[in-house]
């Protein structure tokens, strides 16, 4: 289940932004309304797609804790929670979608008030609501790389790959968050951490994760 999990989330997520990417293009807002109201059925789709990722990450939140918990059930429940609230907080980028859409719709209809609207749509188009579930994904998937990397449950490589990817960018959307460094570093870290998620979702589905034997009392211990 993770494995699938790991792989429908990355197709949803990729899928999702590039035709919404496309259904949003324009110079400014006005153009970006236009577009938008005139490919309102791609959008549409995106929205079945967004709802499915938030989905996702709950099944692996549960999935990757039930994988990793035999190495340190703090921290995989700490892990857990973070990725619970990335599912969560993914649905609040989805209901900004939602309301650009019908403010297209309108506008594309006629309004009496355009001006307010476009500024509606410029402060939807803009508002920063994804951070919040990508810092909840960098930290739990962090928490979750350096698991595996110290369970050994999986190939050691693909774990350090996990805990450099995944470590890069919980460095850097901190960072975004506070406005230090532009979205487009942001952006451009994402991709590195495909070598990791995509292997991985693979890995778990064809081989799985070795299995430890550590007695209760060590594990404790450790904690």
């Amino acid at each position: 289940m993770a494995g699938y999990a790991y792989l429908c989330y990355i197709v949803f997520a990729m899928s999702s932004s590039i035709l919404f990417a496309k259904a949003t293009a324009g110079d400014d807002v006005l153009q970006t309304l236009s577009t938008l109201a005139r490919m309102i059925g791609t959008a549409r789709v995106t929205v079945l797609m967004d709802l499915l990722q938030p989905v996702c990450a709950l099944v692996l939140a549960v999935t990757l804790y039930q994988l990793v918990k035999q190495v340190n059930p703090t921290l995989a429940l700490l892990a857990m929670l973070f990725r619970l609230g990335e599912g969560l907080l993914g649905f609040l980028p989805l209901l900004n979608k939602l309301q650009l859409m019908r403010l297209a719709t309108t506008a594309a209809g006629g309004s009496a008030n355009a001006a307010g609207y476009l500024q509606l749509a410029n402060d939807l188009l803009h508002r920063p609501d994804a951070v919040f579930s990508e810092f909840c994904f960098v930290v739990g998937g962090f928490l979750f790389a350096y698991l595996f990397l110290r369970g050994r449950l999986i190939p050691r490589w693909l774990a350090w790959i996990g805990v450099i990817t995944i470590g890069a960018q919980l460095i850097c959307v901190p960072l975004h968050i506070a406005g230090i460094i532009p979205g487009l570093i942001v952006n451009f870290v994402w991709f590195p951490i495909l070598l990791y998620e995509v292997p991985l979702g693979i890995w778990l589905i064809v081989k799985g994760v070795k299995t430890r034997h550590d007695p209760p009392a060590v594990i404790a211990h450790d904690v």
